[in-house]
């Protein structure tokens, strides 16, 4: 899987590929329990939407998917090889 965002569309200097890999290895360690955004701001050391995009960008790759349950107001994301 090649992370990241076209360099064509971003109109900042953002390193997109190492944020969307980092969130999702943050993600599978996780494993069945899975992250919210927020605790994912806290692991990452960095605001949320600084990096929420990585996470849009993983869901729609189906490499993540929601795992239907909240935590703190939150969805829950798990790895796309976890069970439902």
């Amino acid at each position: 899987m090649k992370y990241g965002t076209a360099a064509e569309k971003i109109h900042r200097r953002v390193d997109t590929a190492t944020d969307e890999e980092l969130v999702h290895r943050h993600i599978k360690q996780a494993g069945m329990i899975g992250l919210t955004l927020k605790e994912l701001e806290s692991l990452m050391g960095k605001a949320r939407n600084t990096f929420s995009g990585r996470i849009t960008r993983l869901l729609k790759s189906e490499l993540v998917k929601d795992s239907g349950e909240r935590r703190d107001g939150c969805r829950v994301i798990v790895d796309n090889k976890m069970p439902a």
